[in-house]
């Protein structure tokens, strides 16, 4: 009976953690003996994934149990949650696999990578850890996993010297779905920008480079920022739209097409001639002037934006030579 009780005991472990134990934790927590866990496993209620590593039996299939188990390899002694209450769990996933669970880029992601506060080697097989330093702020959960934010993700994969094309996909998605600001991924691309052949600390320069890489046109940055500047008068518009016009939806539509853009100038025009229409007579005919206003300054944007690239691919070819 009491043995019984146990192999439970075991079962509500694993499942709590996603249908993962490790041998460590089990005896731990429920005093199950090594012997107990084989009778479980030959009974065909636990699974051996590796030494030291179980699952649960006819558990739904888990799209993230490589990650998984790698990151419960790294501290087999502490269940889930207590990990989990810490500023940093030990370590988290990190670089291509932190960017596969984000869904950004298109990366191979034929390995688990992870980075830990201390040096640790792991026998799995397929699996990377990296060293590095970690702060609450670095990582996030995703699907019950500790994983590096996306910003952190950008600056891990321009540490590790990813190529410029999948760099840029990766900052593509970041900026388009809103999980990283222009400011953010400014910021930690800058310490890396000159090994990329740009001047040394320009990540806007190196920014605009992805961005144009990434196939996304040079306008959008500069529109974003007329957007801010104007999120008021914005805001109304998208409210009477019934949707709400931010900086990120604003992205991804531009990235789409070249009507979109023009959608959005539009929009961005509708909203310029509200805001004026307020600071002007009623007598005055607002309209087409603040729809020029607007295009004016896209069109104005647009021609910064690209100089701004231009400047950028010859400070690169300059710095190559």
């Amino acid at each position: 009976m009491r043995s019984d009780s146990r192999a439970a005991q075991v079962v509500a472990l694993a499942a709590e953690q996603g249908g993962v134990v490790t041998s460590r934790q089990a005896r731990a927590v429920t005093s199950v003996s090594v012997q107990q866990l084989k009778r479980m496993v030959d009974s065909g209620v636990l699974e051996r994934l590796h030494h030291g590593l179980y699952r649960l039996a006819r558990m739904p299939e888990d799209v993230h149990l490589e990650e998984r188990v790698a990151w419960l390899a790294l501290d087999p002694d502490a269940v889930v949650w207590e990990r989990l209450d810490q500023p940093v769990p030990t370590g988290v996933l990190s670089h291509r696999t932190a960017a596969g669970l984000h869904g950004l880029g298109d990366l191979d992601a034929d390995v688990v990578e992870l980075t830990a506060i201390r040096r640790i080697r792991l026998s799995l097989p397929g699996v990377i850890v990296h060293r590095g330093v970690l702060s609450r702020e670095d990582w996030q959960l995703v699907d019950g996993l500790p994983v590096t934010t996306p910003a952190r993700t950008i600056a891990d994969l321009a540490a590790a010297g990813t190529d410029a094309g999948h760099l840029a996909s990766v900052v593509r998605d970041a900026l388009t779905r809103g999980l990283a600001t222009v400011e953010e991924v400014v910021a930690v691309l800058a310490p890396h920008a000159f090994e990329y052949g740009h001047r040394a600390l320009d990540g806007q320069g190196f920014l605009e480079v992805l961005i144009a890489q990434a196939g996304v046109p040079a306008t959008m940055l500069a529109v974003a920022d007329l957007v801010r500047k104007n999120t008021a008068a914005a805001a109304s518009v998208a409210a009477s739209d019934a949707g709400q016009l931010d900086v990120a939806a604003l992205m991804k539509a531009v990235t789409e097409s070249p009507q979109a853009r023009d959608a959005l100038i539009r929009s961005l025009a509708a909203a310029l001639g509200q805001s004026t229409a307020s600071d002007t007579s009623p007598d005055t005919d607002i309209g087409a002037g603040a729809t020029a206003s607007a295009h004016h300054a896209a069109r104005r944007a647009s021609t910064i934006g690209s100089d701004r690239t231009a400047r950028s691919r010859r400070s690169a070819r300059t710095a190559g030579r």
